[in-house]
């Protein structure tokens, strides 16, 4: 499915009914939107793995604009306000009142980055393994200096730093790095789930060149007053616990989960307790 708001088509799927009957009544289910990472991937880094909590929720996903299936613009286009703008003219396009958003990694960034500019459209915010700043990849760096090898290190920053040259050089730096950000790589998961997203490679070299070095919303988010989650995985490389120890001092009144056996994608290495940490926060006052 295609919204066509902010002069593109962004695609989004739904996962989970809207209502669902209660005895004699239909209970309107609350909405959790799924940002998902990258830049230059796709909502697909969340499935299966977030499916389970469309018992509860009516979780949308979306590809940002010029990711995955979304229609291809000029990357320029694709900054930080603008992004959270496309997804507060997607709510306002399915008619939906206040949301969940969960964001893990970048868009853990631009879920941060919406909840400071709409804070009066968000119900609860859910940050997975991700940053306040650009701090983030001093951090990681170090982090990486005594955890990859020697290849691995030396070709970092042909990625972060925007200087992938085609769509060969890139699968090159995946299959390189790709281990790096699991706490146990299993062959079979970590290759089905690395292949599905539908890559976007301007959109990466450009946010990595020329957006990301200005990227910092710790002032901001240190205003908020909604309620947080927090999560991280204890051997995560890219967005170290650290960042999430940051964002858990600046917001107020916030929750901070680490998982002690996940790399950057808890959701997946430790599913269960994820999901139970997930529902738990979402659950939590209502009745």
């Amino acid at each position: 499915m295609f919204a066509a708001i902010n002069g593109t088509k962004i695609y989004f799927d739904v996962e989970g009914s809207g209502y669902i009957p209660v005895g004699p009544r239909m209970i309107k289910k609350p909405v959790l939107f799924a940002v998902h990472g990258g830049p230059g991937s796709d909502h697909s880094d969340f499935k299966p793995w977030l499916t389970p909590l469309a018992e509860d929720y009516q979780i949308v996903y979306l590809d940002q604009r010029s990711n995955g299936q979304s229609e291809r613009v000029d990357p320029a286009t694709c900054t930080y306000d603008q992004l959270a703008a496309d997804i507060e003219a997607l709510r306002n396009y399915l008619g939906l009142e206040k949301i969940s958003v969960l964001g893990h990694s970048f868009g853990g960034m631009i879920a941060q980055e919406y909840a400071t500019r709409y804070p009066d459209s968000v119900e609860k915010l859910l940050l997975i393994d991700t940053a306040p700043s650009y701090e983030f990849y001093k951090e990681a760096l170090a982090f990486a200096k005594n955890t990859a090898t020697p290849e691995q290190y030396a070709k970092i920053p042909e990625l972060f730093e925007g200087n992938i040259r085609d769509d060969e050089h890139l699968e090159e730096w995946w299959s390189v790095c790709w281990d790096l950000y699991w706490y146990e790589f299993k062959e079979e998961i970590g290759n089905d789930t690395g292949a599905r997203p539908i890559g976007s490679l301007d959109v990466c070299n450009y946010t990595f060149k020329h957006l990301m070095p200005k990227y910092d919303v710790r002032a901001a988010i240190a205003e908020l007053d909604i309620p947080t989650l927090i999560t991280v995985g204890r051997h995560d490389w890219i967005t170290p616990v650290t960042q999430a120890e940051e964002m858990h001092r600046l917001i107020k009144g916030s929750e901070l989960v680490i998982f002690e056996k996940s790399g950057h994608q808890p959701f997946i290495e430790e599913h269960a307790d994820f999901l139970h940490t997930v529902r738990t926060f979402l659950l939590a006052g209502t009745k």
